[in-house]
């Protein structure tokens, strides 16, 4: 059993030859075996390997702790199809748990419209009941969905869903599996409800994946726009009584690389103090977005359609983010240069207390915009202590190791700040990748992390001369996730730094996979 990708909580595990998810009894070498006796729960077979069930006894409560039955092998999840939402969700919350990580999880006889829901929540195997039941009863499957059709057969079913499971891991191996759950959800009420209240247990658990967001209405909820939002509460600006100035997107990522941004970078330093002026950009799904953010995932990993239309739902959004940023108590005024959000963002901030020169400009980056972005910053500046570039690149490096790195961050920045952003460096600590969007630890930082209480994968005593795999991993300790920075340890040293590929349990529990990515070694 090998993990060879992971979104969400779900996983593609190669597995005796096949991968999963896979749909018993639709997809070839891959069935049930019935029960040869009374409280035997039969078994399933892979190949040539045979895996027990774990015995299902008559009256089971599967609403209730132990959510599952388990055998060596197999852990089942009885009544997935049937339960209500927030019952499931405890239950798949409880799953690693109390299966562990070399245990598959089955859940039988639901719908093909929730599989790819379940499977980026964590479930392994399925099978072809419903499909099998519907095709009986005249209907036909198609990409999840039911088409009435007298011509239906079960064989017939039983092949659409083989290559409706060959679809989710298709997506689930590209880091596309969110956006399949989504297009699901937009016409099933069902995966919408597990979608909505799975949102917090996502952000908190789910593996990190920097993979582009092609945002729609459902991504307000993706994981990691929720971590995003979250983050705002950790970031600092570069300075206090700064003025914070707010401007479109563009199309282009990372922002300060469009066209766009380039003429309102020109037009800012044609003015005096003008590192005073903190630019902070608007969009949906994000929200704000900090320049010392802006090559972080997700700012520099999402498409959406603008459309110049923002919902109640988006003005909840920059209500409760502007809550996080506290401008009232970190700037001395603001500018809002935010084209069609301007109004509803000058609003905003007035609630709170925060004085508002609006340029009214319908388009920011035209001449006539640019000529009043310039005029509202000439005003704003009057009477603003001057920043040097020194102290803005110490407070940009602070404001985006805060939100990597969060409490962790205090004995990373005890170091020099060196260069200009994005080009920082904490010396000998961290410098600025291209690839992460922010610091990458250097052998000395990670152990700093370490010393600090910071995650710490405890590796077997080898010569580590490229990735970790799992079969050399002892232990770990501190919190990580999936895709979060983490140190190797050897025989009581740092060796390496790198980023978990596996989570903590499955990192030792499992014998195969990649569960470090190493990027630097001592």
């Amino acid at each position: 059993m090998e993990p060879l990708a992971h979104e969400g909580l779900g996983r593609l595990l190669e597995l005796h030859g096949r991968r999963t998810p896979l749909a018993l009894g639709a997809e070839a070498g891959a069935k049930l075996l019935s029960e040869k006796a009374l409280g035997d729960g039969g078994a399933l077979k892979l190949g040539r390997r045979k895996l027990a069930l774990p015995s299902q006894p008559l009256g089971r409560d599967t609403a209730q702790a132990p959510f599952l039955a388990l055998s060596d092998d197999v852990a089942v999840l009885d009544g997935a199809a049937s339960h209500d939402p927030r019952q499931l969700l405890a239950a798949l919350r409880a799953t690693r748990e109390e299966a562990g990580w070399r245990r598959l999880l089955y859940t039988p006889a639901v719908e093909p419209a929730e599989m790819p829901l379940l499977a980026y929540l964590g479930v392994d195997l399925f099978d072809s009941l419903t499909a099998e039941l519907r095709g009986a009863a005249g209907y036909r499957l198609e990409q999840g969905d039911w088409i009435p059709d007298a011509g239906a057969t079960t064989a017939g079913n039983r092949k659409a869903l083989a290559g409706w499971l060959a679809r989710i891991r298709s997506a689930l191996e590209q880091g596309r599996l969110r956006e399949l759950v989504e297009r699901t959800a937009l016409h099933n009420p069902r995966v919408a409800q597990l979608l909505h209240h799975s949102r917090e247990l996502l952000a908190t658990l789910g593996a990190r994946r920097a993979v582009e967001i092609r945002a729609g209405a459902l991504s307000l909820g993706h994981p990691a726009v929720t971590e995003w939002r979250h983050s705002l509460e950790r970031f600092t600006p570069p300075a206090a009584g700064m003025v914070l100035l707010l401007l479109p997107c563009s199309a282009r990522k990372p922002y300060h690389w469009s066209a766009t941004h380039r003429r309102f970078h020109r037009t800012l330093r044609e003015l005096d103090n003008w590192l005073a002026l903190h630019v902070v950009s608007v969009t949906s799904p994000l929200g704000l977005v900090p320049r010392e953010l802006e090559m972080l995932h997700p700012a520099a990993h999402y498409d959406v359609g603008v459309t110049g239309h923002w919902d109640a739902n988006e003005h909840a959004m920059f209500g409760r983010q502007l809550e996080r940023l506290r401008p009232e108590d970190r700037y001395k005024k603001a500018i809002v240069h935010a084209g069609s959000a301007s109004g509803l963002l000058a609003e905003l901030l007035r609630e709170r207390g925060v004085e508002v020169l609006e340029t009214g400009a319908e388009r920011p980056a035209s001449g006539a915009g640019l000529g009043a972005l310039r005029a509202a910053c000439r005003t704003a500046l009057r009477g603003v202590a001057s920043l040097s570039g020194r102290d803005r690149s110490r407070g940009e490096a602070a404001g985006l190791a805060q939100v990597q790195f969060g409490e962790l961050a205090e004995p990373l920045l005890a170091a020099a700040v060196q260069g200009r952003w994005p080009r920082l460096r904490l010396e000998g600590l961290a410098n600025f990748s291209p690839r992460i969007g922010g610091f990458a630890l250097t052998v000395q930082g990670a152990a700093a992390l370490a010393a600090a209480g910071g995650p710490v994968i405890e590796a077997a005593e080898f010569q580590l001369r490229g990735d970790l795999f799992a079969a050399g991993v002892i232990g770990t300790r501190g919190e990580f996730r999936n895709g979060e920075q983490v140190a190797v340890e050897q025989g009581g040293e740092i060796t390496a730094a790198g980023i978990a590929r596996m989570a903590p349990g499955e990192m030792v529990a499992m014998e195969r996979g990649l569960a470090v990515e190493v990027r630097n070694r001592g």
